[in-house]
C-alpha cells in the first residue's frame, strides 16, 4: 500500500510545472549606506484560471506585487497564450531586507515568458527595468548598485532601460558602461521586453509585425469621410452664423476681449481641420472641428444671454431634454459584435454629456451662470458627438447579437486590469494625483453594477491610460508606442474589421506635435484595439459557471501547447488513473 502511495506521489510531483530560477538585481538599505545584493526569483506556471501569486521573504512593498500581474499579462501578450488558462507563482528570496520598488518587473517577464515556452536562460545575464503594459522596459533607480549586485552573482552582462547609461550619482555624471566595464560587467541599454529576451535566451526575438489590410483602410477613410463632411459643413456655417453675430453686437466691458479671443481660437481649429480633411485625416479634421463648434456655440448663445434673447434655465432644459432622448435612442440598440465599438463610443459620449450637464445645473445653482452656460453648450456638443457616432452604425448594421454574459465577463477583466495597473502606479508615483483615473474607476464600477457592462469597459480604457501617463512622461520611446499601436491595429485588420476608435486615436496622435499627448493617443489606440482583438475572442469563449474577477487579460492568440508537455502530461495523467484506479479497486474489495 505505502509504495503505491510512494508512487502516486511522485507522480504528481512529476507533473508540476519545472520552475524557472532566474537572477535579479535590488538595492539594499545597510548602515554604510545602499548596496547593491542579488536577489533570487523562482517561477512556476501551472494550469489554471488565471492567478498571480506572490510569496516573498523579506516582505516587498505593493509595487513588487502589481508589477507580477502587468509582468504577466506582457508574458501572455507575447507568447500568445490566454492568460485565463494558468497560474502563475512567484517566490522572490533575499538574504537582507531589499528597498521596495518595480524593477524586477522586466526580469519577471523574462522569466514567465521562459516558463510559458519552455526555454533555458542564460545565467549570465541580469537585468533591471519596470515592465510597462506594452512590453516596454521603464526607468528605474539604484543602477550604479544593481551593476555591483551583477558581478556579485558571477553575470557578466547587465541589462539596464535605455537612455540610463549616465546616471546622476552625488551631483556626478558617471557612465554605467564604463562603470561595468571596470567590473569586468557589460552593461547594455534596452528599450522593450523582445531586446531583452534576445540575451537571455539567444532567441531573435521580435515582436510579430502584420501588414496593413487596404480594403478596411480603405472602408474606414470612406467612414470617416462622411462624418468629416458633415461636421466641417456644420462648423463652418456656423462660424460665419456667430461671426456676423459679433460683428453686430455690443458687449459689456470685459467680454468684448474674450469673445473675439474664442472666435478667433475657433477659427483657428477650422483652419487646420480644413488642412487636415484636405490631407486625407478625416477624423483629426472632424476632432478639430467639433473643438471649433463648442466655442462657437458658447459664443452664440453667451451672446444671445447677454442680449436678453435666451434664458438659461430654459436652455438648460432644453439640452436636458434632448439628452434624454438621445440616451434612449443609444441604450435602445441592440449590442452585436459588428456595433460593439460604436455603441461603446455612443454611450461614452453621452455618458460625458450628463456629466457636463449636471456641471451645469451645479452652477447654475451657485449663481455662476457664465460657467453654467459653457458647461451646458459642452453638454450639448458632447449629446450631439454620441449621435454623431451612432450615425455610424449604418454603416455596420446587423451582425449577431452579443450574449450580455460575455459582455459581462469581458467587463471583468477590464475592471480588474484597470484596478491593478492604477495601483501599481500608484505605488511608484504617490506624489502625483490620479483622481482622475480613479473617478474613471469609480465610474466603472458603477456602471458595472448598473449592468451597463460597455460603459464598464470604455471607463476602465480610460482609467488605463491615464493611469499610464506617468509611464509615458518619464521613458516610454516615442517609436515604439507608435509601432505597438499600429501593428495592434494590423492585427485587428486580418479579421477584415474596422477598428474605426483605434485608427481614429492613431491618425489623431500623428497629427499632434505634443509628445506626451502624442503617446497618450497611441495608448488609447492601442487599448481600443486591443478590445476589438478581445471581442474576436469573446465570440469563441465559453463562459464559466462563476465569474470572478481574476488579475488577467484577453488576448486574441491561443497557441496548443508544446507536443512534449502534452505528451508527458498525457502519460503522466494516465499512469496516476492506473494507480489510483488500482488503489480503489482494493479498498472496495
Amino acid at each position: 500500500m505505502k509504495k503505491y502511495i510512494v508512487l502516486l506521489a511522485l507522480l504528481v510531483l512529476l507533473s508540476q510545472s519545472f520552475a524557472v530560477l532566474i537572477k535579479a538585481p535590488a538595492v539594499a538599505e545597510t548602515s554604510t549606506g545602499y548596496v547593491g545584493v542579488p536577489i533570487t526569483i523562482d517561477i512556476k506556471v501551472s494550469k489554471g484560471s488565471g492567478n498571480v501569486y506572490m510569496d516573498t521573504l523579506p516582505l516587498t512593498q505593493l509595487d513588487m506585487q502589481g508589477s507580477a500581474r502587468i509582468a504577466y499579462k506582457v508574458a501572455c501578450e507575447i507568447t500568445g497564450k490566454n492568460p485565463n488558462n494558468y497560474n502563475v507563482y512567484i517566490s522572490v528570496r533575499s538574504d537582507v531586507p531589499i528597498v521596495g520598488g518595480p524593477s524586477a518587473g522586466g526580469t519577471m517577464t523574462v522569466g514567465i515568458v521562459s516558463e510559458l515556452m519552455n526555454w533555458s536562460l542564460n545565467r549570465n545575464v541580469m537585468m533591471t527595468g519596470m515592465i510597462n503594459p506594452d512590453g516596454s522596459i521603464g526607468p528605474v533607480g539604484g543602477i550604479l548598485e544593481k551593476i555591483e549586485a551583477a558581478k556579485k552573482a558571477n553575470c557578466t552582462i547587465f541589462l539596464i532601460p535605455k537612455g540610463q547609461r549616465y546616471v546622476n550619482y552625488n551631483g556626478k555624471i558617471i557612465d554605467a558602461v564604463a562603470y561595468g566595464k571596470r567590473l569586468g560587467v557589460k552593461v547594455i541599454e534596452v528599450s522593450n521586453i523582445y531586446q531583452a529576451l534576445r540575451y537571455f535566451t539567444g532567441k531573435d526575438i521580435e515582436m510579430k509585425k502584420y501588414p496593413q489590410n487596404p480594403k478596411v483602410e480603405e472602408e474606414y477613410k470612406k467612414i470617416m469621410k462622411n462624418l468629416a463632411d458633415k461636421i466641417l459643413k456644420e462648423s463652418n456655417e456656423k462660424y460665419e452664423e456667430v461671426k456676423s453675430e459679433v460683428e453686430s453686437t455690443l458687449y459689456p466691458i470685459g467680454y468684448q476681449s474674450i469673445v473675439l479671443e474664442k472666435l478667433k481660437n475657433a477659427k483657428a481649429l477650422l483652419n487646420k481641420a480644413n488642412d487636415e480633411y484636405l490631407k486625407g485625416d478625416y477624423y483629426s479634421a472632424t476632432s478639430r472641428a467639433f473643438n471649433a463648434l463648442i466655442q462657437l456655440e458658447y459664443l452664440d448663445k453667451l451672446t444671445k444671454y447677454l442680449n436678453g434673447e435666451l434664458e438659461l434655465k430654459d436652455y438648460l432644459n432644453r439640452v436636458e431634454t434632448q439628452l434624454f432622448k438621445d440616451k434612449e435612442k443609444i441604450y435602445s440598440k441592440n449590442l452585436t459584435y459588428n456595433n460593439f465599438e460604436i455603441l461603446l463610443a455612443a454611450r461614452e459620449r453621452i455618458f460625458e454629456a450628463n456629466n457636463y450637464l449636471d456641471l451645469a445645473w451645479k452652477n447654475y445653482y451657485n449663481g455662476d451662470f457664465n460657467s453654467a452656460l459653457y458647461y451646458g453648450c459642452l453638454a450639448k456638443l458632447r449629446g450631439d458627438s454620441a449621435m454623431w457616432w451612432l450615425s455610424l452604425m449604418n454603416n455596420n448594421s446587423g451582425g449577431k447579437i452579443i450574449d450580455k454574459n460575455k459582455v459581462k465577463y469581458l467587463a471583468q477583466q477590464y475592471l480588474s486590469f484597470s484596478e491593478t495597473l492604477t495601483t501599481y502606479v500608484e505605488t511608484l508615483f504617490p506624489s502625483i494625483d490620479f483622481s482622475g483615473a480613479e473617478e474613471d474607476i469609480k465610474d466603472a464600477k458603477d456602471a458595472y453594477e448598473n449592468g451597463d457592462y460597455l460603459l464598464t469597459i470604455a471607463k476602465c480604457i480610460d482609467a488605463s491610460v491615464k493611469a499610464e501617463l506617468p509611464l509615458v512622461m518619464i521613458g516610454n520611446e516615442i517609436t515604439y508606442i507608435k509601432e505597438y499601436a499600429r501593428n495592434k491595429i494590423n492585427l485587428v485588420e486580418q479579421y477584415n474589421i474596422v477598428p474605426i476608435s483605434a485608427l481614429s486615436y492613431y491618425e489623431y496622435a500623428n497629427n499632434l506635435n505634443d509628445m506626451i499627448s502624442k503617446a497618450l493617443y497611441y495608448k488609447y489606440s492601442s487599448y481600443y484595439a486591443q478590445m476589438d482583438l478581445d471581442l474576436i475572442k469573446l465570440e469563441k469563449i465559453k463562459l464559466p459557471k462563476t465569474y470572478e474577477i481574476h488579475g488577467n487579460f484577453l488576448e486574441v492568440r491561443e497557441y496548443n501547447n508544446n507536443l512534449v508537455n502534452s505528451v508527458v502530461t498525457s502519460i503522466i495523467s494516465a499512469l496516476i488513473g492506473f494507480v489510483g484506479g488500482y488503489m480503489f479497486r482494493k479498498v472496495k474489495a
